[in-house]
């Protein structure tokens, strides 16, 4: 089965964008010159960018500019987002210092129903069906898609141009945390003090203490255990190891101190974890790899989306609270297509599962 993660490139359009659909795991924090549209299709995400932490909901969208750190967490199990990054270069075109373009884009429970990102969240899902076509309508078609995707940006979302100082100093501040973070992570089984940190860097630790919660929205402690975490998550897949033993040679002072962190980060204790984990009959190998869906889990996943979305509505005109402003015949036209459309997924679905069902034998 083909996952659903493309690239599309016309080096004649200045286009280089890369679509994909993937479960968002554990804190992960990159860094890449591409800007990222991030749009959650399910469950909830924690997203850390320039020291704020934003939790994104199911049909949140955020745009995160060039060059800057970020990094996300699922806070709830089987989160899944669909991410398009985009060359910057794609404006050079259009703006003499593309480079310095910021952009301001974040949804949340108030504006994620609103037309101009209703419009994006569209646009992005209908670029997904065109960016892997072969033939020239498909092609010319989903450039479009994308023109139309960032001329909505511009034109509801308008961005400002970053000083080139600005722009130093944000290279300056990457340089820096990019040193810290590769040290925590080569170290993090040990202890780890601010004072360490400082005569490792050369750094003051009030500097190594500011930068890491600008670029990062945490403290290098908060930092350091979500990493520990990480790792002792990957150990929980080995059934032959003891919690207390995993929770020791991870960093942790002991199983309580390891308990409360997980508790605190996931929701649960590590051996309710550990027993998911045996559940799913999840390996170390896949929790460490990022898992792109399939073809046919993304289809099902959006029929599952269309379907809850149809039965608000039909709960709505069952329920015979016409919308202000619809007439009644136009209330009744509604019931009658959302009824056909109840059919058709119905149809849809049981095909579906036949299908798998064959394709299984």
């Amino acid at each position: 089965m083909s996952i659903v993660y493309y690239e599309w490139k016309n080096d004649k359009k200045d286009i280089d964008v890369k679509q994909y659909v993937y479960y968002i795991k554990h804190y992960h924090y990159n860094w890449h010159e591409s800007l990222e549209f991030i749009i959650v299709l399910q469950g909830e995400v924690e997203m850390s960018v320039n020291g704020n932490i934003y939790i994104l909901q199911e049909d949140d969208i955020m745009l995160v500019n060039s060059n800057v750190g970020h990094a996300t967490l699922a806070k709830k199990i089987n989160s899944i987002a669909m991410v398009i990054h985009l060359n910057p270069i794609y404006f050079r075109s259009y703006y003499k210092d593309y480079h310095l373009l910021q952009f301001s884009c974040r949804s949340n429970f108030k504006t994620r129903n609103n037309e101009s990102f209703s419009r994006l969240r569209n646009i992005a899902l209908e670029m997904v069906k065109y960016i892997k076509g072969e033939h020239p309508e498909e092609k010319i078609y989903f450039e479009s898609l994308l023109n139309q995707l960032i001329a909505n940006l511009i034109r509801d979302f308008p961005p400002k141009m970053m000083s080139s100082k600005e722009l130093v100093r944000n290279k300056k501040r990457k340089e820096d945390v990019d040193n810290i973070v590769a040290y925590i992570e080569k170290n993090y089984k040990n202890k780890i003090s601010l004072e360490e940190l400082s005569s490792f860097s050369g750094y003051h630790e009030s500097y190594i203490s500011q930068i890491v919660k600008q670029q990062l929205g945490i403290n290098y402690y908060e930092y350091l255990t979500r990493i520990r975490l990480r790792e002792a998550t990957y150990d929980l897949t080995d059934l032959k190891r003891k919690i207390s033993d995993i929770a020791l040679s991870h960093g942790f002072s002991d199983v309580k101190a390891f308990n409360i962190a997980f508790k605190k980060n996931f929701g649960k204790t590590p051996s309710e974890y550990r027993k998911q984990l045996l559940k799913e009959k999840m390996h170390e190998t896949e929790l460490r790899e990022k898992r792109y869906l399939e073809e046919h889990e993304f289809n099902t996943l959006l029929m599952g989306r269309e379907e809850m979305k149809n039965k608000v509505v039909a709960d709505q005109i069952s329920n015979k609270k016409i919308p202000k402003g619809l007439s009644e015949e136009d209330f009744l036209d509604m019931k009658e297509i959302i009824d056909s459309l109840d059919d058709s997924v119905v149809k849809l679905i049981n095909l579906y599962d036949k299908w798998r069902r064959e394709a299984n034998d």
